[in-house]
């Protein structure tokens, strides 16, 4: 089964909270951090590897901070997690020897293929679609 680390969903929400930024002015990692409750030193660590990944730009200095790299529709929540924790989410749930394992793991095999279909069709520009939307109140 896929696994969601916290890494992968910090990762995840830091650039949905780029998505919601115009992209012309960088957001500073204390605005990240205060919007998604991300810990600043694990914020540094996520933001390091989203950068090595291509997915974001960091700019030093005064009004610096950091900008999304590519469009934010491009990018699914599978493409981070594989990026964050490798192909398929981490390790895989090992296997036992028993004898009840062959009458399982088609199951799972198919538990495993719909998670990953539904995280391909999840893109960073849905999620902040979704944030950015208005809440309705009805009484």
């Amino acid at each position: 089964m896929i696994h969601l680390s916290t890494r992968s969903e910090y990762a995840i929400k830091a650039l949905v909270r780029l998505a919601l930024a115009d992209g012309d002015e960088p957001v500073q990692a204390r605005q990240i951090s205060a919007y998604t409750a991300i810990p600043g030193k694990f914020l540094e660590q996520v933001m390091h590897d989203l950068r090595q990944g291509g997915l974001v730009h960091s700019r030093r200095g005064k009004g610096g901070g950091y900008v999304l790299a590519v469009d934010p529709g491009t990018v699914s929540f599978a493409d981070v997690i594989d990026l964050i924790d490798g192909s398929y989410g981490g390790k895989r749930r090992m296997t036992g020897g028993d004898q009840a394992e062959p009458l399982v793991a088609p199951v799972w095999s198919e538990v495993r293929a719909c998670t990953r279909a539904i995280l391909r069709s999840a893109s960073i520009a849905d999620a902040a679609a979704r944030a950015s939307e208005s809440p309705m109140y009805y009484i």
